[in-house]
């Protein structure tokens, strides 16, 4: 049954009193016969229970040391200190055509308050040059123009069907004077994430395991040291050669020069090209080749975005120190005494995110490192640690029990304090994506696309962005004050520190999800939530083995997975259609060392893609509703076709249309239902006379349901619509 919450704080000052009175005359041996306030001996009580009452109330309060100290004992991260927005930023230059470099550290904001500023971590390289065109090459079809699919909105498929090899050929201008070997062009592509029912809520409620961001993208900079993906450890599902060069004569750049933040086009992120020096007015292009792919749907290019650059809410100060700086002096003339607090300087009160790094000669001459730690309750009289408090802008130190008192060594020469941290930080740096420019009147697939924008409207190449430039001088080069930006994404991650009761609450949480692959569902949940991979269903089969598909082995885990694909509106009939998902090795290999991990001892965790079982549909109309013969299309077989494909497709089929069930049963009557639902909707009244069902090459069964084996899913789906003369009830088998 459930228990009431455990109180501590039951007794109040009346109900203690009362009880101290009640107990005077048998403890005194009737003694002590006043017991008014008058009394000396009641007031002396009274205040005892006064202090008693405060004593009891406060074990009924949760320190935030001790909600620490829990936290640590579960395995939970303890409250998040403060978070800095980060975006992406297209620098565009005052003077078109010139070559700009902006180095790292440069700020720019679109907020006029103080403390907006956004800083860019690392140099960009803005250089002269003019997209004037997409053409894309996919299997073996021609080359095909795609800038106007872009100007209109319209994704662009970047590989063919199957995996077959694709070329992706990016038209550019070089113009002023060109640029020097080495200049770096920065790319944000954007590409299309799947439309489908997986989009609002991902994987048991939490968002899409491959979700995009500004913020995703930098962090995973920060891990993979400027590597691929949302997880550096997931293999490139396609392998990539990108090149440049005079139009018609590029050549493959080196493996060192490419930054593939999309890894191999799995998903949004910045690519980083360092190409060789170009003169100005050449006509240039820049070629990516896919040669070999295993995409699970071939990506779809939404948006190009150049000279872009990651910008953070954030701006890193390093200070140093001797033994005459006002920090130093601070230390030194303050006796060394408990809870010292230590201000910094900058601005930081209300700013401070986070000390990356603080170090502090000592009087025995040696530099030591001091480490933040969210509470100094757990720390010992040795221990060099200290307390963020971003409110105040100060470090606090322990007293000399809880955490070492800080003395510095001011004898001697050189730095006494060495320090790093960020300010910045916080909700206010949240906000969305710049709109379009109105003056260009393109679509938003292009508003950054600037070139491509122009060539659309016949307009000046390079309209001002929203963002201005707010750095010093020096932190362009050659000086460029009309400098400005904007942000082709939202500003996003900014927060203030975590309270304590939030990361209550967010342990809560945390602690119910599921960790251990123990039940079949444990499986199917961990594995659509590994991180870097888009799976959009997954289903285990316990006992089962893919090399003894027969058997039942103890034990054996077997996990089928199905990525993501189009299906949105049209999606069935594009170019690059995918009806049967199957999803790449790296995406396995994925899901499967996630799985490796959290499986019990002694059991084996297999991970494959979808098992596909071919199955024929003969759907029978009326004679008078289908004059042209059997096997030929009309608009009523179009839409009885559709409908059935779309009912038994294996990611949006079925009753709730979240996928056909794994291994679920083919039963004419629902398929029928399905049909008559279809022509219904588009205002057809003519009756379905009989759905005959066949699997492999079985004969049509249109009475019976027809099973599958235990993790089958339809595919291919063969429909045929069929006219008959004969009564409902004596339709041919």
């Amino acid at each position: 049954m459930t228990l009431p919450p455990l109180s501590l704080d039951d007794l109040t000052w009346q109900e203690l009193t009362d009880a101290v009175r009640s107990r005077i005359p048998a403890e005194s041996a009737g003694r002590w016969t006043l017991h008014s306030p008058l009394d000396p001996g009641v007031t002396l009580l009274e205040l005892q229970a006064y202090v008693l009452e405060q004593q009891v109330f406060r074990l009924d309060q949760v320190p935030d040391a001790v909600v620490h100290a829990v936290l640590r004992l579960l395995g939970v991260p303890g409250p998040a200190p403060a978070l800095a927005a980060v975006t992406v930023l297209q620098v565009v230059p005052s003077r078109p055509g010139a070559p700009l470099r902006v180095r790292a550290g440069a700020s720019f904001s679109r907020d006029p308050r103080p403390g907006a500023d956004f800083f860019v971590e690392r140099a960009l390289d803005v250089l002269p040059l003019r997209v004037t065109g997409l053409a894309v090459r996919a299997g073996q079809e021609p080359e095909r123009d795609r800038t106007a699919d872009l100007v209109a909105g319209r994704p662009v498929p970047l590989a063919g069907p199957f995996g077959a090899p694709a070329r992706v050929r990016l038209r550019l201008s070089v113009d002023g004077s060109g640029f020097p070997d080495g200049g770096e062009l920065a790319l944000l592509v954007e590409l299309e994430r799947p439309a489908g029912p997986w989009n609002a809520n991902g994987p048991a409620g939490h968002g899409p395991a491959d979700d995009w961001s500004a913020k995703a993208d930098a962090e995973a900079a920060t891990r993979a040291g400027e590597g691929a993906g949302a997880e550096a450890d997931v293999p490139a599902p396609a392998r990539l050669v990108w090149s440049y060069g005079p139009a018609g004569a590029a050549r493959p750049l080196p493996e060192g020069a490419v930054t593939d933040g999309t890894g191999g086009l799995r998903r949004s992120g910045l690519v980083r090209l360092r190409l060789p020096g170009t003169a100005g007015g050449t006509e240039a292009e820049v070629v990516l080749d896919t040669l070999s792919a295993t995409f699970g749907a071939p990506p779809r290019l939404r948006r190009l975005t150049p000279n872009a650059v990651i910008a953070h809410h954030a701006r890193r100060v390093e200070l140093t120190e001797d033994a005459t700086g006002e920090t130093v002096a601070l230390l030194s003339r303050r006796p060394a005494l408990p809870d010292l607090v230590l201000p910094l300087p900058g601005g930081a009160a209300g700013q401070l995110i986070d000390v990356e790094r603080f170090a502090l000669r000592e009087p025995d001459g040696g530099e030591r490192e001091w480490s933040a730690v969210p509470d100094l309750a757990f720390s010992g009289p040795r221990d060099r640690v200290f307390t963020v408090d971003r409110t105040f802008g100060v470090l606090r130190f322990g007293d000399g029990r809880t955490g070492r008192i800080p003395r510095p060594g001011i004898q001697g020469t050189g730095p006494v304090l060495r320090a790093a941290y960020r300010l910045g930080g916080g909700p206010s740096g949240n906000g969305g994506a710049d709109p379009v420019p109105a003056a260009t009147g393109t679509a938003t697939a292009l508003s950054a696309f600037v070139s491509l924008a122009g060539l659309a409207a016949n307009l000046p190449d390079a309209p001002p962005g929203n963002w201005v430039f707010t750095g010093a001088p020096g932190d362009l080069d050659p000086a460029d004050p009309g400098c400005t930006a904007r942000a082709p994404v939202p500003t996003e991650g900014g927060a203030e520190p975590e309270a304590p009761a939030a990361a209550r609450r967010r342990a809560a949480h945390a602690l119910a999800e599921v960790t251990r692959a123990v039940t079949a569902a444990d499986h199917e949940e961990l594995a659509l939530g590994t991180p870097g991979v888009a799976l959009a269903r997954a289903h285990a089969l316990v006992g089962a083995r893919p090399d003894h598909p027969c058997r039942r082995v103890p034990g054996a885990v077997t996990v089928l997975v199905l990525p993501r694909a189009p299906r949105g509106a049209g999606d069935a009939e594009a170019e690059d259609a995918v009806p049967l998902p199957r999803p790449d090795p790296g995406a396995l290999a994925a899901v499967r060392s996630r799985l490796v991990a959290a499986r019990l001892i002694g059991a084996t965790v297999y991970v494959t893609g979808p098992r596909y079982r071919p199955v024929r549909v003969r759907v029978t109309l009326p004679a008078s509703a289908l004059p042209a013969p059997c096997g030929q299309g009309a608009a009523r077989r179009a839409t009885v076709s559709a409908a059935l494909h779309r009912f038994l497709d294996p990611l949006v089929g079925g009753d709730d249309a979240t996928g056909w069930p794994f291994g679920g049963t083919l039963r004419p009557s629902a398929l029928l239902r399905a049909a008559e639902r279809a022509l219904a909707a588009a205002g057809d009244r003519t009756p379905v006379l009989g759905v005959g069902i066949a699997v492999d090459d079985a004969p049509y069964e249109d009475c019976a349901d027809v099973p599958l084996r235990p993790g089958e899913l339809p595919g291919p789906v063969d429909i045929t619509v069929c006219a008959t003369n004969r009564p409902p009830g004596e339709v041919a088998r």
